[in-house]
């Protein structure tokens, strides 16, 4: 700015001048300049420009946090990628997808590591794979495996969790350890995607004519004669998060609205949705869907005592066999909003400096670019008017509340586990 405004004053003092044809000359040389300044200057803002799009918008620190033992030292140096078992668990319809998508990414990078290849994927039912005795699935987490779990049952003792996570039963196989992804999402955000997928979705018939209030009322299966209130409310009341009598109150509101209004009397749980106030619709939804936001609340806590016992035996120096148990809770907040960070942070949690940055870096501006191009339009000043009503609710919202508190606080805790590391 301040060379144009000289240039500007040689001009007008040139213009003084007697010899008028050399006025005019000098006066084009300035303008040359000022104009070559100025395309200088746009190619220094483009580059600047070109250059930070390099760089992923980097969310919160509280979106994606990651905390693990350390690692079993190994004498030649190498990461031995494949002696770990990877895990993802997810809640949600989103959560899944994420889920696939993050594990096709890792299956692509195994592929490409020297002496590796893919690793072997195993998918859990929660249902036909649990243990009605331990209250826990029945789980063999070997090396050079992926599961994907979609909500778990982990209801068993702190020890046998343990055990499923840090064990195995190939022992000619080693197993340096596991590394758990943990994609959770904000109870307020999940039971607001759950009523809107409900509400406007093609659904099944087993979704579209179920009783939504039977989610809280049938027993886990005929070995388990339990609900998801008997399994969930002691580790959760024993936290301070969410009692048996805050089920029981969903429960009863759900009861007192399912299939009792007038013209709704033979409804369907979708035509309830569609035709109800988005109040008591969004209630009701809450208590079809309240299982996995208990679910994701318990292994929020169990996660962290998990973690917590590795990392004392650890300190224990009689203890000859250290495994690494590696633990990222990555928020589905963060995966829609800041999708090539997010892929960068999974990246650096899974192959460390195993793998170059570059090659990272190229996935995660893979990711984001085509997370930019799939992305559904969704009107966001709805979907806050929909939380906001769930916020204010006075059945649900306090139990909600408490468990966003909850993953506020896990992830904080985590946070500052990373910057003491």
């Amino acid at each position: 700015k301040n060379v144009a405004t000289a240039g500007s004053s040689t001009i007008m003092e040139e213009e003084d001048s007697d010899d008028e044809s050399e006025s005019s000359s000098k006066a084009r040389i300035v303008d040359f300049r000022r104009t070559t300044l100025i395309c200088v200057s746009l190619v220094v803002i483009i580059a600047v420009v070109i250059g930070s799009s390099f760089s992923f918008a980097k969310p919160p620190p509280e979106f994606s946090t990651s905390t693990a033992t350390p690692p079993q030292p190994l004498e030649d140096g190498l990461p031995h990628l494949h002696k770990y078992a990877y895990v993802f668990v997810a809640y949600d319809r989103s959560g899944y997808a994420v889920a696939d998508e993050l594990n096709e990414q890792l299956q692509k990078t195994m592929a490409e590591q020297k002496g590796h290849g893919k690793l072997k994927e195993q998918y859990i039912d929660s249902r036909s794979q649990f243990n009605a005795e331990s209250l826990c699935p029945d789980l063999n987490l070997e090396s050079n495996t992926v599961t994907i779990l979609e909500a778990p049952e982990f209801h068993c003792n702190m020890q046998k969790l343990r055990a499923l996570f840090m064990n195995h039963k190939d022992h000619d196989q080693e197993k340096y350890g596991v590394k758990v992804i943990h994609l959770v999402r904000n109870p307020f955000s999940m039971a607001v995607a759950n009523y809107q997928d409900r509400k406007s979705r093609d659904q099944p018939e087993e979704v579209r004519f179920k009783n939504p209030c039977n989610s809280l009322t049938q027993d886990f299966s005929p070995n388990v004669p339990m609900t998801v209130a008997d399994l969930n409310s002691p580790i959760l009341e024993e936290n301070g998060i969410m009692t048996h009598e805050d089920f029981d109150n969903t429960l009863a509101n759900c009861n007192g609205m399912y299939q009792t209004q007038p013209g709704l009397e033979t409804a369907t749980y979708q035509q309830h949705l569609e035709q109800l106030p988005p109040a008591d619709g969004l209630r009701m939804s809450v208590a079809d869907g309240i299982k996995n936001i208990a679910l994701m609340a318990s292994d929020l806590i169990t996660f962290k005592r998990v973690h917590q016992m590795v990392l004392d035996e650890h300190s224990n120096p009689k203890r000859k066999k250290k495994r690494h148990y590696g633990l990222m809770t990555l928020t589905m907040d963060a995966m829609l909003n800041y999708p090539g960070n997010s892929m960068m942070n999974f990246m650096d949690f899974i192959f460390g400096a195993g793998i170059s940055t570059t090659a990272k870096r190229s996935a995660a501006a893979s990711y984001e670019h085509n997370q930019k191009s799939a992305k559904e339009s969704t009107d966001a000043m709805e979907t806050e008017k929909l939380i906001t009503l769930l916020r204010n609710d006075p059945i649900v919202g306090e139990p909600l509340g408490r468990v966003e508190s909850l993953l506020d606080l896990v992830l904080s805790e985590q946070q500052t586990s990373e910057i003491e590391r």
